[in-house]
């Protein structure tokens, strides 16, 4: 069953539907059909027989998706009416919270400290597939800390078990194999049950300030200097890569970047900073969800790049009929 069909068909399909969703979860079971995801591979650019440059698409029934939608809803209400809640530090699956208001946040720490003739020193996480590691009886553990219900608990175990996949190329699927590893990718569910899983990772983090955004995660400190700021980070990143052991999660230190903001002219040069023994790369701009940041907040590389999309997008109308 297709989206197309769900939607021409949605006034026959909506009692059945209704039925199966609220069989599924006074169970607590997710139906094993359910949980079949075909990949594809997107084209992103670069040599087309170097598999690294292809983008993996998680294809997972409709109707699946129906169900995690009314129990994401569900989990939501929950966690928003609950002492047991995200951090104040998710800026993401939190009402009345967004990107705009996760740089805004971010931007507004780090003013305040420039202003003040301090620096802030960055770092911005990458993890090597964050959602693919995720470890079940981990997250089962920490979803329990959310004062969820045992039935709710038990669907959610139902749901992460027993999953398989295949890719497709053209018309031709490979054989199909299990994973028990990872939320479900494409899934509605998936990125709110990373959020809770990374949800404590502002407790080990003494001496910093932390900011998440599903995965797109920065760690910051306010310092009187860059070198100052720089140490701090070092010292800070050795519990988070220890915290981030401790939960099967993977750091990838290559693509980990840190960012030292100041407008002291004296503190031009730029101190290290380490992780598990291993130099950083510090940046002097970078893309944190949807904003170009640089380390002075003067926004130029943002503002050029908006406008060169608007220009292409303004060009475009003319093909428009």
């Amino acid at each position: 069953m297709d989206s197309t069909f769900l939607k021409n068909y949605k006034e026959s399909l909506i009692g059945p539907i209704t039925k199966v969703t609220n069989t599924s979860i006074g169970l607590g079971v997710f139906p094993r059909v359910w949980k079949s995801a075909i990949i594809t591979a997107i084209f992103k650019s670069g040599d087309p027989a170097n598999v690294s440059n292809y983008r993996p698409i998680s294809i997972l029934p409709v109707v699946s998706k129906v169900v995690e939608k009314c129990v994401a809803e569900q989990l939501i209400a929950h966690l928003n009416n609950s002492p047991f809640t995200i951090h104040s530090m998710q800026f993401g699956f939190r009402a009345k919270h967004s990107t705009e208001t996760a740089n805004c946040f971010l931007l507004e720490n780090v003013k305040s400290e420039m202003d003040k003739g301090g620096a802030v020193g960055a770092v911005f996480l990458d993890l090597r597939k964050a959602f693919d590691t995720v470890n079940h009886e981990i997250l089962i553990t920490k979803l329990s800390k959310f004062n969820f219900s045992p039935d709710a608990l038990r669907w959610m175990k139902s749901y992460l078990e027993g999953r398989t996949q295949c890719v497709r190329v053209s018309n031709e699927l490979s054989p199909t194999r299990s994973y028990d590893v990872g939320v479900p990718q494409g899934s509605i569910l998936g990125p709110l049950l990373f959020s809770l899983y990374i949800n404590d990772l502002p407790s080990v983090c003494t001496g910093s300030e932390v900011q998440m955004y599903a995965d797109d995660t920065v760690i910051y400190v306010h310092a009187k200097s860059k070198q100052q700021a720089a140490q701090e980070l070092t010292t800070v990143m050795v519990q988070v890569t220890k915290w981030l052991s401790d939960s099967c999660l993977h750091l990838n230190v290559k693509k980990t970047v840190c960012m030292l903001f100041t407008k002291r002219a004296t503190d031009a040069t730029e101190p290290d900073v380490y992780v598990s023994g291993e130099k950083l790369h510090v940046v002097s701009d970078f893309k944190y969800i949807g904003i170009i940041l640089d380390s002075n907040l003067s926004f130029k590389k943002h503002v050029k790049k908006v406008i060169q999309i608007t220009k292409f997008n303004l060009a475009n109308f003319r093909f428009i009929r």
